[in-house]
Formats: structure tokens, sequence, C-alpha cells
């Protein structure tokens, strides 16, 4: 992502074979050799570089990477770091005394992304702004829906009570920046911008026999599955915990309160009757094995489960979940990248996230002092072609963008765009010609 936006970039890397990958798949240059290497670490080029980013497997040689590029210079570090117990010391005693600026933990990503599906049951994906004053979330068109034969210029006129906005349209394989013309049809994936406040009538509207979730199976005692499940028990009813591993699924018991844990395989159908799975009303797989949530969650949807959600690690999984049935697919490396590469851009981005499926983004903007979108009614700017305004956050007001919409210093701006149209995105927002 890095070096397909222009920057230099040198990657770090001990085993050959995988460093072999990354030359074949990555315009970066790749050093084999561990970054403790004083000469590999200086080869890199890390002496006044803009920005160190530590991501191996191991928060203590993370963090150790960040002392030892301080020493050299490195202008920003950026850490990797999962437990949960070792983030909330470096967070206590100060990151400036762990020579670290940022501290990135993929597993709390992917368990707060996960809780939100869970609160909007339907959505594919999901992403918040402005302190989760404006959601975005994506949605499969049922055939029931009322939003079927709808162009999206007359749903103004409905003077709808929670207000929300259609960004984008994914239909087959096309993305459509929609505009006043454009109808929704049945099979059709829709990107919705939103005030927080319109979103439980909006599931109504949008999915008629929708229902908030009230029993929820989350597989997995990782990281991500701890966070979840603790994360839950004030949302849903009934949250039942399975551990194929006994050690694990004992410790689980003996943390997580008001949790029913379960020891078994989630490949075995009595477990998972066991777990009341056909009551289900979302199964979670957040295990540390990919596979083992792709196949558990297909097995828990043919046993009933109404709904499912799997974790992995390979984005090659995400066309294969989507062919076998799974509702949402969450990739914590790329929830970890998204994070990277806002602090990469700078104040002026204060939000962002991928949509790789339909090879998107989202971005919520802080406009510069007399940038171009400032000067006047967004339709009279001369906006990229692939992007689109969707909302505006102005103090605690939450505004819907329509062609008169002015955007005002101090606003926070969210956009929707294609990878095409980033680089003319930050120059209308930043007055500077984007790296």
């Amino acid at each position: 992502s890095l070096s397909e936006e222009g920057h230099d970039v040198t990657l770090i890397e001990q085993k050959d074979s995988i460093a072999d990958r990354a030359r074949e798949k990555v315009d970066a240059r790749v050093l084999v050799g561990s970054a403790f290497d004083p000469a590999i670490l200086e080869s890199s080029g890390v002496v006044g570089a803009d920005m160190v980013i530590a991501v191996t497997n191991s928060d203590v040689i993370n963090l150790s990477i960040c002392s030892l590029a301080s020493v050299y210079g490195a202008k920003r570090k950026i850490a990797r770091v999962r437990d949960m117990a070792l983030t909330e010391v470096v967070e206590k005693f100060g990151r400036a005394h762990f020579y670290v600026d940022e501290i990135i933990n993929p597993d709390e990503f992917a368990a707060q992304t996960i809780i939100k599906v869970v609160e909007a049951p339907g959505s594919r994906e999901v992403a918040d702004f402005s302190e989760g004053r404006i959601l975005l979330r994506s949605f499969d068109i049922p055939p029931n829906s009322p939003l079927v034969g709808v162009t999206l210029g007359t749903l103004g006129d409905l003077d709808l009570p929670w207000p929300f906005l259609v960004v984008a349209i994914h239909r087959g394989e096309d993305v459509v920046i929609p505009r006043g013309e454009n109808a929704v049809e049945s099979g059709d994936r829709i990107y919705v911008l939103l005030p927080k406040s319109s979103l439980a009538e909006f599931l109504t509207y949008i999915h008629p026999s929708v229902r908030l979730p009230r029993k929820v199976i989350v597989y997995g005692a990782t990281g991500t599955g701890m966070s979840l499940a603790r994360g839950l028990v004030p949302k849903v009813k009934e949250v039942v915990f399975l551990e194929e591993n006994r050690a694990r699924a004992e410790k689980a018991a003996g943390e997580l309160n008001g949790i029913r844990v379960i020891h078994g395989m989630p490949s075995d159908a009595d477990i998972l009757r066991e777990c009341g799975v056909e009551a289900t009303d979302i199964y979670i797989a957040v295990s540390s094995n990919d596979h083992h949530n792709l196949i558990s969650a297909v097995l828990a949807k043919q046993m009933g489960a109404k709904g499912t959600v799997i974790v992995a690690h390979q984005p090659e999984y995400a066309s294969i979940a989507g062919g076998l049935g799974i509702d949402s697919f969450i990739n914590p490396r790329l929830l970890a990248t998204d994070q990277i590469l806002r602090m990469i851009h700078g104040t002026r981005v204060c939000q962002l996230a991928s949509l790789p499926e339909c090879k998107s983004q989202v971005l919520e903007f802080v406009p510069a002092p007399g940038s171009a979108i400032t000067k006047g009614p967004i339709r009279d700017v001369r906006f990229p072609k692939n992007a689109i305004v969707g909302a505006v956050n102005r103090g605690s007001e939450v505004i819907l963008a329509k062609g008169n919409t002015q955007v005002q210093q101090g606003d926070s701006v969210v956009v929707f765009c294609k990878a095409d149209a980033l680089k003319k995105l930050e120059k209308l927002f930043t007055g500077k010609n984007p790296l």
C-alpha cells in the first residue's frame, strides 16, 4: 500500500523464502537479515527515516526495533503490540519511555470491528468516522427490500426521519459512484453513510425481517476472541465461547465472567449442537487457524446459525468466504494497515478504511486553511470522477452532503473514493501536491 502511494519503502525480512515472495509482489527494496543487525539497519536508510514500522510476530522485538531506530534518528516509530498487559504498561508510563510514537493492536481492531458487525445485522463491511458519529455500512440488497427499484434522486423526496446517503453501489464487477438517476437493484451491495442515530431504523427499513442478535457463539481463545467475548456481554443476551485446546478453554473459563465456555472441536457437529448452534444468531470464528475458521463457519451455517463472521489473515480467503455463504470477513492485517496508512497521511486524514472487495477507500479529511474544497459549494468544486463527498461533521452536527453543501474551516469530511482518485482528493483538501 505504501509503495503504491509513491513512498520509498525498504522491507527487512529474516527468512529468504518470504523475502523472495516480497520481491515478486511489492515494489520496494527488500533486505534479508535482522533489524537488530546495525549493518542491515543502516543500509535500510534508517538514519533520519520518516517512519520505521515494526510488525514482526514478537511484541518485544517490535518495541526493541523502535528503540534502536530512535538512536539512529528515525522521526516516527510504530510498533505492533498484541499483548494487552504490555500495551497498558506502555500507555501508563508513556510511549516516550519506550521510544515509540504509536502502538497498533490488530487483535483489538478486529474485536471492535466484529462488535460493530453484530450491532448492525446484515452489514458486510463496517467503519466509523468522527468518533462514531458517522457510520459506513455495506449491505447486500435482498429482493424484498423497499430500496429495490428506487432511484437515488428520489430518496430525498421520501422525507425519512432517519437520513442516510448511498455513496457507492457494487454491482457484479463494477463499482458505481451513484448519481440521481441510478436505481438500486436486487443483489446489489450498497455502501451507506449515515448518522449513528439513523442506524436502528435504517436496518429495519433495508432488511424488513432483521432483528438484533440475542445469542452469539465465539470460537477461538485468541486475543481477538477474548476481547470480543467481553465486549459482547453487555450487548447480547447470551454468549457461548468455544475453544478446542483444553488449557486455553480452562483459562478462558476462569477469565470470562457470565459466559459459558465449552471445550471441543468446532468441526464436530455434536459440539456445535451442545453450543446451541441451531438457535444462534451469529457464529463468529476468530481462532488463529484461517482454515478452521472457514470450515467451522460453513458447518455452523448449515446447522442453523443465521449469520457467520470469520477472521482470516490471508486476503485470498475473502473470495472463498463469499462463495461459501460467509456473511462477513475480517482481516486484522488489513485493519492494522489502514491505521498505519492514516498515520502516514498525517494530521489532515483522521480516519481511513479500505474496502478491498470494491477496491476503494473511505477517508475522513480535515481541510487545510484555504484549500480548494472550502472555496464554494461541493457542486462547484472540480471533484475527481471516482469520488464522492458523503458527510460533513461540524461540531456535534452530522450533515449528509448535497450539491449545495459547503465545507467550512474546522469541518471534517468523509469521502468515498476509488484508488485512482486518492491523489487528486488529497490536493483538494491539503492544497499541496500529494506524494
